[in-house]
């Protein structure tokens, strides 16, 4: 598989550092501004450490308008735009801080976009120039210039052989020349490169597929769609491909544009620079690509994945609502949108959410999935096994892979054994290693629930046995294993299990507390108190009040981990 591109992010940001220093000492950046303008730069900042970023934003946009040529302001205003989602605000302090000559290698980027959703050529030609001048980002000239080509309805070939001259250009040259080619109506041009990447099923490809497959889709050739989608090889293939067989097309089939193809290329950026850690700049380019191309699924599900990456799971939440029912991406989005809900504690709002998607479609196993880790997370585990049980019987009766099927036994018997639900939970488990015999993720949770109880012991160490042969670097499944060995009666050996689980995770409870109860045993008592202290430190509920107790008293026999 091919590798995601590094490219040079160093210097991007460095405006958002630049005012972060600043604005510490407004009056020494501003002493010609007025005491109001002063005291609304205070709300703002006021309003960024109360966690209301919105309204900060509100106040530096409102400033801005009062002190157009403040670049502290505009540095500000940028930042903030981009962080609560107004594009606008963040197009107009970019524009500033380019004429001032203080802009950030991807603020062209913006004007771009902006000027070619407005179709504004002359103004996409400038931010071009802009771009090229700043250097990051001068790669994507090429790409810039092909797709501004083709929205004028001229030949885009030139262009995009420059992209020839530059490695990281060339990463993504193939993608655009496909997408261009069918942008032009070239569609046997385009199959003759598509034919090579998709006997290649790369797993990065999969969007470029789905572009593919839904423009013949569109132009009522359903035999060449199927054959672009034939590995369906992901969620959102699979799913369209469904949908080409059930013969839907409306919402689903759409030909490939300008706006489509260069969106494309913002969503493709915004994903690799995401995986580089550069949230911020995910969340610019994925804007810009919601503004090229605003009824696009996929834009929207990775904007929505760029805040989610940046913890704005209000406004990741916001995005993926606007996947339709009939996109491919429905399914993914609305996991996405749960997971959000999720992240921000907004339990009851996942669960009404999934019973609407429900009443919809109410013989989807995926979505009783969902469901059930809703309601796992927020600690409802009895109902969540309802909730698995009703995903298997629905899966079993479409006949579902096994390995799909593994993973569904594994969720209900996992929701059953938290719930009390037992032997019940160890059938399910057991079925679930039935079914995929060798998932390491299986075996530890079939071993370590049966010796949580202390039963059927030998069969429980030799399942985490297994596991650990199969996955020696997990730490959750080497302190199985150590915790196995203590159980059993190895002191020394799980001692020595449970330091290297340890290593992988220094901060986890459970693998401390094990660590703790296994020093004392062997007579490390200095150690055990530490273990346990710092197990405290993570721990919760009646975990916290008996390490406390194991920490005052040492380790008595009611007191050892479950």
């Amino acid at each position: 598989m091919a590798e995601v591109q590094i490219i040079r992010i160093c210097n991007i940001g460095l405006s958002a550092l630049l005012v972060a220093g600043l604005a510490a000492s407004p009056a020494q950046a501003n002493r010609g501004d007025s005491a109001a303008a002063l005291n609304r730069f205070v709300e703002a900042r006021l309003a960024e450490s109360s966690d209301e970023p919105h309204a900060a934003a509100t106040i530096y946009g409102e400033s801005l308008k009062e002190q157009p040529d403040n670049e502290m302001l505009a540095g500000k205003a940028y930042v903030s735009a981009i962080e609560v989602g107004d594009f606008d605000l963040a197009v107009k302090a970019a524009r500033i801080m380019l004429l001032r000559g203080k802009a950030d290698p991807e603020m062209p980027l913006l004007l771009y976009a902006s000027a070619f959703a407005q179709r504004d050529w002359n103004g996409a030609d400038l931010a071009i120039v802009e771009l090229e001048a700043l250097k990051n980002f001068a790669f994507l000239q090429p790409f810039l210039e092909a797709w501004l080509a083709t929205a004028r309805g001229r030949d885009a070939t030139a262009a995009l052989s420059q992209a020839q001259t530059s490695a990281t250009a060339k990463y993504y040259l193939e993608e655009h020349l496909i997408l261009n080619l069918l942008a032009n109506r070239q569609e046997s041009e385009a199959l003759v490169l598509l034919t090579g990447l998709v006997e290649r099923n790369e797993p990065r490809m999969a969007p470029l597929r789905i572009l593919a497959a839904q423009h013949f889709w569109a132009k009522n050739d359903a035999e060449t769609a199927r054959q672009i989608l034939k590995f369906q090889s992901s969620g959102a293939e699979q799913r369209l491909h469904q949908q080409i067989d059930a013969d839907q097309q409306q919402g689903v089939g759409q030909k490939v544009t300008p706006s489509i193809g260069l969106a494309f290329l913002f969503q493709r950026l915004s994903s690799d620079v995401a995986v580089q850690r550069a949230e911020f700049l995910s969340q610019v380019l994925a804007q810009a690509s919601t503004r090229i191309a605003d009824k696009s699924d996929y834009a929207h599900l990775t904007l929505g994945r760029a805040y989610a990456t940046a913890d704005s799971h209000d406004l990741a939440v916001a995005e993926y609502a606007q996947i339709g029912r009939e996109s491919p991406y429905y399914l993914i989005g609305l996991s996405s949108e749960i997971a959000s809900l999720v992240a921000n504690s907004h339990y009851d709002q996942a669960i009404a959410r999934l019973d609407t998607a429900l009443e919809y479609n109410p013989d989807a196993p995926e979505l009783y999935i969902l469901k059930g880790q809703s309601l796992q997370a927020q600690g409802e585990n009895g109902a969540a096994a309802s909730a698995f049980e009703s995903a298997v019987k629905l899966a079993e009766k479409l006949e579902r892979p096994d390995a799909l099927m593994a993973n569904y036994w594994l969720a209900l018997g996992g929701a059953q054994e938290q719930a009390g639900i037992w032997p019940a939970g160890l059938q399910s488990l057991q079925k679930a290693n039935a079914l995929l015999p060798n998932s390491p993720t299986i075996l530890n949770y079939l071993g370590y629930a049966q010796l949580e109880r202390r039963e059927n012991e030998e069969a429980a160490v030799a399942a985490i046995k297994q596991a650990y042969d199969l996955r020696s670097d997990s730490p959750a499944i080497t302190d199985s294993l150590g915790w196995a060995y203590f159980i059993t009666g190895d002191h020394q050996r799980a001692v020595t299990y449970l330091e290297s689980a340890l290593e992988g995770q220094p901060q986890d409870p459970t693998i401390n507390e094990h660590l703790g109860d296994a020093y004392w045993t062997v007579g490390r008592l200095y150690e055990a108190r530490y273990a346990w202290k710092s197990a405290k430190l993570f721990a919760e509920g009646e975990d916290m009040q008996r390490l406390a107790s194991k920490i005052d008293l040492g380790l008595r026999p009611d007191l050892i981990s479950p």
